[in-house]
C-alpha cells in the first residue's frame, strides 16, 4: 500500500469521525436538557484540554532548552 492510499484512507477516517462527531453535537443540543449539558460541557473540557496541554509542552521546552551565549551577555548577568 503507498503512502498516498494511507493518507487518503486516513483523511476519510477523520472526517466520518468529524461528521459523527457534528451529528452527535447538534442531537445533544437538540434532544433536551439532560444531553444540552454535555453537548456543551465535553467540547469546552476537552478544548479547555487541549491548550493546557500545548501551554504545558510550550512552558516545559522553554524550562528545559540550554541558552548558550557569548560571556557578558545580558542573559549571564
Amino acid at each position: 500500500m503507498s503512502i498516498t492510499t494511507k493518507f487518503r484512507i486516513g483523511g476519510t477516517l477523520i472526517s466520518l469521525t468529524c461528521v459523527v462527531f457534528a451529528g452527535l453535537f447538534v442531537w445533544g443540543i437538540v434532544a433536551g436538557d439532560p444531553w444540552r449539558f454535555w453537548a456543551i460541557a465535553v467540547p469546552v473540557i476537552v478544548g479547555l484540554s487541549v491548550a493546557l496541554g500545548i501551554g504545558f509542552s510550550i512552558g516545559r521546552l522553554m524550562a528545559s532548552t540550554k541558552v548558550e551565549g557569548n560571556p557578558g551577555d545580558p542573559l549571564e548577568e
